[in-house]
């Protein structure tokens, strides 16, 4: 910090900027205005690069939810279905024997037909001995099916077939499923046996359901409900429900399907992601895909959502380019008139420099009045003799105080009675000093302090110094004397300390070195002087204003 006595002046960032620029324009004419246009349009292409993130952004949380919402929609289908197959299967468990006629009113009751789009049917799968294979296909054959047989040949564990024997709507195309072993192909196979093995719900990978064989490959599954014997535990058969993939998704999504983009789903099974729907718009380029994992039955799909991609750049974005361009363009107009101006300035800058040279020699001679005003150390002098009893003592004691005086002057005379480190004074003050040896550790920041602070700073530590070395730390080989100072708000707190020496105890009479701490110090300081006599070693602390420096003037 350079600022010394009194409060810090306000910092005004506006003044601030003017004179770095004032300072660039003067060292660079050429470079600062290109770098500075160059600077700016920097800023106005990540501005607008932020505006078109923000809004891609904006757009990939809108294709996030609109994807969420479609899983979402196809979830709930699945678990309304999954109530349907769970009253049904409670109907077969609860009675010996449905009847179809009685199963076919259920369904109409269930309104199957209206509220499971996408579901060809409900039907029963019963779990047939091999000993009773001849059996049913009688029993089918006077119910009205004269064609009715199992299909196709397929022989289970011990020989159990697993046969639809009602599906209903009853139609032509569900009227094929009748007789037909669905334990005969693997994946309908896993999907039953892993229901009966855990009692819940199950459905089959993507399979070719038996009403579309022979047709257009139209991807569907099967769902399977187990039905055990009420209370007894035998197991009967399945309830189940065949559903086209295609027409189960568009049923359930409805409305919340795009307009734009593509929608691609995949079934993960043990071939991996198996694609069962796909529906594009054909609206061009697409962004990269939103991800949605949602669950159907116990089945895992993940639902892909591709939203178009818009390569353009948004109204908002094209307002930042170019409004940015704008005022840069203008920017760099106002920084060539600012260059010119400070061209026109060059005539006034030589003659301040005139003016500071003028001022220095001013200094200058000030300097010498003040070395002249030195004689004013007779009153050192008298202090001095009447603190000591000898010649040599008060010979040795003004000399010495001379000289510091004369340090910190020479000090102040680099620095043109300006502001003055009081790092520098300390080192200076220490250095003249022969029995410092090493042990006078200082420790503090570079701080500018006034000319007189630093006088009578000079003065002080030069009497701490003698008495520590009389009799203080410096007096004995293991003796320290530490020096530290820090800024503290608006004055710099400087601590004294003496550690090693021998006992201390304060003295009955104050010398002139502690007169001259305690009272000329604390008056040119304005803040009173602690010296404690602490037993392991002197401590004195003091505080010297910041104060707020002024321009030199001469006395007239």
């Amino acid at each position: 910090m350079s600022v010394f006595g009194g409060a810090m002046k306000s910092w005004k960032p506006g003044e601030w900027v003017k004179g770095r620029l004032d300072r660039w324009l003067r060292d660079y004419p050429r470079a600062t205005p290109i770098g500075i246009f160059l600077f700016v349009l920097t800023l106005v292409g990540a501005s607008a690069w932020s505006v078109e993130l923000a809004g891609e952004r904006t757009s990939r949380s809108d294709a996030k939810i609109q994807a969420s919402e479609i899983a979402g929609a196809i979830e709930r289908q699945a678990a309304s279905n999954g109530a349907y197959l769970e009253a049904t299967s409670a109907l077969f468990m609860s009675l010996h024997n449905v009847s179809p006629d009685f199963f076919r009113q259920f369904i109409d009751r269930l309104r199957v037909a209206y509220d499971l789009t996408g579901v060809v049917g409900i039907g029963w799968s019963e779990i047939v001995p091999a000993n009773a294979v001849t059996a049913l296909e009688a029993r089918m054959r006077a119910a009205g099916h004269p064609d009715f047989r199992i299909h196709p040949e397929h022989k289970g564990a011990a020989g159990e077939r697993h046969v639809i024997t009602m599906l209903e709507p009853e139609n032509a195309p569900n009227a094929k499923t009748l007789g037909f072993d669905m334990h005969s192909e693997a994946r309908r196979a896993a999907a039953m046996d892993k229901a009966r093995r855990t009692g819940r719900i199950a459905a089959s990978d993507t399979v070719t359901l038996v009403q579309d064989s022979g047709g257009p490959n139209s991807p569907g599954f099967l769902v399977y409900a187990p039905v055990n014997t009420f209370g007894r535990g035998v197991f009967k058969g399945y309830v189940y429900s065949p559903i086209r993939t295609r027409d189960f998704i568009l049923a359930a999504a409805k409305t919340r399907l795009p307009t734009t983009g593509r929608i691609d789903i995949v079934d993960l099974n043990a071939k991996g992601r198996e694609p069962i729907f796909s529906l594009d718009n054909k609206t061009g380029a697409l962004a990269t895909p939103v991800e949605q994992s949602l669950s159907v039955f116990d089945q895992q799909w993940v639902l892909l959502y591709y939203p178009p991609s818009d390569k353009s750049l948004s109204p908002l974005t094209l307002t930042v380019l170019v409004g940015g361009v704008a005022f840069s363009l203008l920017l760099l107009a106002y920084i060539l008139l600012a260059q010119r101006r400070n061209e026109d300035l060059q005539t006034l800058v030589a003659a301040q420099a005139e003016r500071e040279a003028e001022r220095a020699s001013f200094v200058r001679e000030l300097n010498h009045r003040v070395k002249n005003s030195l004689s004013n150390v007779t009153s050192i002098i008298s202090l001095t003799r009447r603190n000591t009893t000898d010649l040599d003592s008060f010979t040795s004691s003004l000399l010495e105080r001379v000289r510091a005086l004369a340090a910190s002057h020479s000090l102040l005379d680099g620095a043109q009675w300006g502001p003055t480190d009081l790092k520098a004074l300390v080192e200076t003050q220490v250095s003249s000093h022969d029995n410092a040896d090493g042990r006078i550790r200082m420790n503090g920041q570079h701080v500018l302090i006034s000319p007189n602070d630093a006088l009578s700073i000079g003065l002080a530590l030069h009497e701490l110094l003698t008495n520590a070395a009389r009799y203080g730390a410096l007096s004995s080989n293991e003796g320290q004397v530490s020096i530290d100072w820090h800024v503290d708000g608006e004055a710099v707190s400087v601590l004294w300390e003496e550690h090693g020496g021998p006992p201390v105890t304060e003295p009955a009479k104050r010398g002139f070195g502690l007169n001259l701490i305690e009272r000329a110090l604390a008056q040119e300081l304005g803040s009173p002087i602690v010296i404690d006599f602490l037993p392991g070693g002197l401590r004195c602390k003091f505080a010297v204003p910041l104060r707020t420096p002024k321009s030199f003037r001469l006395r007239r």
